[in-house]
């Protein structure tokens, strides 16, 4: 398995494009990131983006499409009916973006129920979203994501566990749509991060490491990473692991604790260098 960096919110306190460099000089020779729309209405181009990453020597492993303004509360627009089109606009840029870097997997986050809507069109239309996206991606051999949040940290989003993401994806019926899991928003929903594991097993895309609670490092909590870890193999994923947690020290984040968790990954992931 292969460590990757989320670069949203391990490195947010530097500007997006040096966000790259930053990774790298923490030993990382994967990242991943969320639509970085702040920065792109500020008039970054794709074209930095895709120089930065090349600049750094960095393999972009996950991104998200436009989720709307995280940062104010907003979690996907795939569901509203009112900024469904929006959607749709980012599927062909987001997707040419990823082919540019070489990316093959794209998260579709789904945002939250939307009042005076009823829930079954909401549904609906995150279910015919979902659908476009996949037809577009599988032409360049890409993976739609979707990804579980849990409803105390995100109320009201329309996927909160890891089977509703399931019956989503038999639904959508698309073989390249799978489930992003992330360990921490399935924790943090009451379930068994390794239980889950187990029951999305051949159905997993991609996986997000962050311990609970706080959603600092691992090790700073409660998680058995040793038994999450020990999951995935038996579920049979062997792909990246991305590191998606809030640093316990923002201005300088110390990755020492990557050492303990080399210890466990059944393949060598890279040193930080100090």
């Amino acid at each position: 398995m292969r460590l990757a960096a989320n670069m949203s919110i391990l490195f947010s306190r530097l500007p997006f494009l040096e966000r790259f460099g930053a990774a790298a000089r923490a030993g990382f020779d994967a990242v991943e990131f969320w639509w970085p729309n702040r920065e792109f209405g500020a008039g970054m181009s794709e074209e930095a983006v895709v120089a930065a990453a090349r600049r750094a020597n960095t393999s972009v492993v996950m991104m998200n499409f436009d989720g709307g303004d995280l940062l104010s509360g907003d979690r996907g627009l795939a569901a509203d009916p009112a900024r469904v089109d929006a959607f749709r606009e980012n599927v062909p840029r987001a997707l040419e973006l990823a082919q540019r870097l070489g990316c093959r997997k794209l998260n579709a986050l789904a945002g939250r129920a939307t009042p005076d809507v009823p829930l079954e069109r909401q549904q609906g239309v995150l279910a015919e979203s979902i659908a476009f996206a996949a037809g577009q991606a599988a032409a360049l051999g890409a993976t739609i994501l979707l990804e579980p949040l849990n409803l105390i940290e995100s109320p009201g989003y329309l996927i909160p566990d890891v089977p509703s993401a399931l019956d989503l994806i038999q639904r959508v019926g698309h073989p390249n749509v799978r489930v992003q899991l992330d360990v921490y928003h399935v924790a943090m929903a009451g379930a068994d991060p390794a239980a889950m594991i187990r029951h999305a097993a051949g159905r997993i895309g991609h996986v997000q490491f962050a311990d609970v609670p706080g959603r600092h490092e691992p090790g700073t909590g409660r998680l058995p990473f040793a038994d999450i870890v020990t999951a995935l193999g038996e579920a049979g994923y062997d792909d990246t692991l991305g590191l998606e947690y809030v640093p316990t020290l923002p201005e300088a984040p110390d990755f020492a604790f990557l050492a303990g968790l080399r210890r466990l990954l059944p393949m060598d992931t890279p040193r930080p260098q100090r």
